[in-house]
């Protein structure tokens, strides 16, 4: 939405309004100036598509609220902790206003590159022999593959039994302890 674009009323705008009425209408009561008000705003933060418009009006509001918790939080009443709590929301709200206008200005400074020269389509950078000893080295490599996979490879042995070396242990332990006398106590 630039400066030199007239204000066009639509959905998403009117959202905005009704979204920002409040932060603007807490002073003055006669509404009938306050769109005009708020849409001038957000014609200042230069912003052109909705994205935009949304970035800006996202840190105004942020902006807004962020200053009203701030007031209300040196009210004389406020216990030391709810003090303590107004402002560290009033904090948070002016981080998210400040992410906001970073978006804005890191989406205002990329300004859409200009077409560019178009370049030409390297079609004919090989010679025709180049193109014809690539496409049998394809194929060579095709047929390799494909030979390989019609014969395949021998089948592996059949395994070979496994002895119960445990038992065979066991069983001799056995053996010598049968052989072996006790002492007598």
């Amino acid at each position: 939405m630039s400066s030199s674009s007239p204000y066009h009323p639509n959905p998403f705008m009117e959202h905005v309004l009704l979204a920002l009425l409040p932060h603007f209408s807490l002073l003055d009561r006669d509404r009938t100036g306050l769109p005009a008000d708020i849409v001038e705003t957000l014609q200042s933060y230069g912003g052109r598509t909705r994205v935009e418009i949304l970035h800006a009006a996202l840190a105004l509001a942020f902006g807004m609220a962020a200053l009203d918790t701030l007031a209300q939080s040196v009210e004389g009443d406020l216990s030391p902790t709810l003090r303590l709590r107004y402002r560290v929301c009033a904090n948070a709200m002016n981080r998210a206003a400040h992410g906001n206008m970073t978006a804005l200005n890191r989406r205002l400074a990329c300004d859409v590159p200009s077409a560019t020269a178009p370049t030409v389509h390297p079609a004919d950078d090989l010679t025709d022999a180049q193109v014809d000893a690539m496409i049998q080295q394809a194929k060579a490599t095709f047929d390799a593959c494909k030979n390989r996979l019609a014969n395949p490879p021998p089948a592996a042995a059949p395994p070979r039994p496994v002895k119960r070396v445990r038992d065979s242990a066991l069983a001799g332990i056995f053996a010598e302890m049968a052989a072996t006398e006790r002492p007598a106590a």
